[in-house]
């Protein structure tokens, strides 16, 4: 059996170059001059023998499935889950060269070299030879269309699961920059904490982040329904629950307020001239926070400057990322 490889026997030797955006909640891939090419939930299924109360599995029992989330926080906290999770994914990209790939990944600006390591240790065990792991707001204002060439300072904030990432950039360079480990994760927990407390019930897989989604980031009136289980068990009676928007604000607005403390704070601790340049341009928004109904406003609202959600946030990062490497191969 043949297979057509692009450019003939040099695509062959070639390989495949990579742009890897592992996240919290998803993890996407992208070639350059391909698009993204596969898009998946960070989570990684195991399988092994289920356990009765002494830690020992007992014979005949059936063998149990283990969701296991290899990143948290914007980094990789299991090296073997991220590197099965990535070795699969890169297995449906369908690429035959005989070259293994290589790839630039990208990081929060906070991570350090420990995390940063790990992270290269996760991406090596797949099977990808690392050329650069970049800042991702600095991949994210490449991909969405900012000019990161400009001399005057842009400030980009994004709102993954895991971490906000906050950067002002100037002339191809972070300038400043400040992560928190708070995020869009901690909304939805935050919310399934509060269905919890109120109604004595969990939350089906999913229905967090929609309520998330819901209520936005401006206050509403009204209330939404969402699945749960009764109890405290995920596999308990299925029961409709209604949420009140009250409830909702409750939850998610202290965490909210501390995101915008913290876009203002990296505002007031900017020199003066550099926070004129950004209060001019205005804030650009990138990650699954920008997507959040009124996110941009309330941002806007608290550090009382612009705030814009720049063009397809989800994948910002990772087209940044294949810009960087199509920028190689023309160099």
């Amino acid at each position: 059996m043949f297979c057509q490889f692009p450019g003939g026997l040099r695509g062959l030797f070639a390989g495949m170059d990579l742009a890897i955006d592992l996240g919290t909640a998803n993890t996407r891939i992208c070639a350059p001059g391909r698009g993204v090419i596969v898009e998946e939930s960070s989570i990684v299924e195991r399988t092994g023998p289920s356990t009765g109360a002494t830690g020992q599995a007992p014979a005949g029992r059936e063998r149990a499935e283990t969701r296991v989330m290899p990143v948290r926080g914007g980094v990789v906290v299991d090296v073997e889950g991220a590197a099965d999770l990535l070795r699969a994914m890169i297995g449906r990209c369908r690429s035959f060269g005989l070259r293994r790939p290589r790839g630039i990944v990208c990081a929060p600006t906070d991570a350090d070299r420990n995390e940063r390591g790990t992270l290269a240790e996760a991406v090596g065990r797949a099977g990808v030879s690392i050329i650069e792991i970049v800042p991702e707001p600095l991949a994210a204002a490449l991909g969405s269309g900012l000019d990161i060439a400009s001399p005057y300072a842009q400030m980009l904030v994004d709102i993954g699961s895991g971490v906000t990432d906050i950067a002002v950039m100037r002339a191809r360079r972070i300038v400043f920059a400040s992560a928190m480990r708070t995020a869009c994760s901690d909304l939805q927990a935050a919310v399934t904490r509060a269905v919890a407390a109120h109604h004595g019930a969990v939350l089906r897989a999913g229905e967090a982040a929609r309520l998330v989604a819901e209520a936005g980031a401006l206050p509403k009136q009204g209330q939404a329904s969402a699945h749960g289980a009764t109890g405290i068990r995920p596999d308990g009676a299925e029961v409709t629950l209604c949420v009140s928007d009250r409830e909702l604000r409750e939850a998610i607005d202290p965490i909210l307020d501390t995101i915008v403390e913290r876009i203002s704070h990296v505002l007031r601790s900017l020199p003066e001239t550099t926070a004129v340049e950004v209060i001019e341009d205005g804030i650009w928004l990138t990650g699954g926070g920008a997507c959040i109904d009124g996110m941009a406003e309330r941002i806007a609202g608290g550090a009382m400057l612009d705030g814009r959600t720049v063009r397809d946030p989800l994948h910002a990062v990772v087209h940044g990322a294949a810009l960087m490497l199509a920028r190689r191969h023309r160099g």
